[in-house]
Parts: C-alpha cells; structure tokens; sequence
C-alpha cells in the first residue's frame, strides 16, 4: 500500500481519505503460520497538520488461526483503529523521539510494515474460539465441548490439597 500525499502536503489542514484492499503475506508468529482469510481492508483519514500527517485509520480482515483450548480452527475478526503521526524529512528533528512518529522524504511512501505492525500489537495473547469454549480434558484429551468425560483431576499440589476441603464444612 502506497500512500501518494504529494497533493495533501500543500494544503495546510487538508483532509484526505484512502482506502485499501490489500492481501497480505501470513503471519510467522514463532513456529505458527497464521493465514489471512481474505484480502486486508484499511481505511485511512489523513490529516495535514502543517509539520506533520497525522493519519486515523482502520483495519479490518480475518485471520485463520487455532483456538489456545480445543485447537479448533477459527477465523479471528479483526476490527479495530489506530493513530500514527509521519514526519516530512526536512521537519525532522534528531531530538525527536523516535517511537512518536515515523519519517518520509517523498510524496509517495509505502504503509505496509506500518500496518502489519498494528495487526501483530492488536493480536490477542491467545486465542480462544468462544467465551464458552470448555477445552480438551487435560486426561484423556476428550473435546469438552461435544462430549462430557468421566476424569477424575486428582493431581492437587500438595501444598494446597487442605484447600480441597475448605468448602466441604470440615475444619
């Protein structure tokens, strides 16, 4: 996704809006490959605010990925808006923190590590199919979510077992 601002950059507090529909590569996230279901769609408001753009965006698209409980595949719908100032080259200043804003020196910049960058910070740590979704048995690996199986947890840590009893009325 290229951003072509040569237009907006001479009108001081001008507004420009884009929108992209862009396929993405996957996701590598340690030994996980997770697949964009179909094509990422990005709306961008971009801002003139005399020294810098400042760009208001949203991002939406599905990814492929594993439920963390009962490694069901599921689509992950991402939804979600974000804020990102860029700097002109030439108002650039080495003072600048760097993290506050990002640098270009031409009319045409590209976005794309910007916006996978915002994909990976709004990824949950793990991702869960449903709120209801109960997991495999930790015993026998049964789908707690279509079958009910007849384990008995009876690994308690020591340390805690007197906690076993606490709601069993004995002292």
């Amino acid at each position: 996704m290229k951003l072509n601002v040569a237009g907006l950059r001479r009108i001081v507090g001008g507004t420009e809006n884009f929108f992209f529909r862009e396929d993405f590569p996957p996701l590598q996230l340690g030994e996980s490959k997770y697949f964009f279901q179909s094509p990422i769609e990005v709306h961008l408001t971009v801002n003139n605010t005399g020294k810098s753009l400042f760009v208001e965006g949203k991002i939406n698209g599905g990814l492929e990925v594993l439920c963390s409980k009962c490694l069901k595949s599921f689509t992950y719908q991402m939804n979600f808006d974000f804020e990102d100032e860029f700097i002109p080259a030439k108002y650039y200043v080495e003072s600048h923190d760097e993290n506050d804003a990002f640098v270009f020196d031409k009319d045409e910049f590209s976005i794309d590590e910007r916006i996978q960058e915002h994909i990976l910070l709004h990824l949950p740590m793990r991702f869960i199919c449903s709120d209801s979704c109960q997991g495999l048995c930790p015993q026998c690996g049964t789908d707690l979510n279509l079958n009910s199986c007849t384990c008995v947890d009876s690994d308690i840590d020591p340390r805690l077992a007197i906690l076993s009893k606490w709601n069993k009325g004995v002292k």
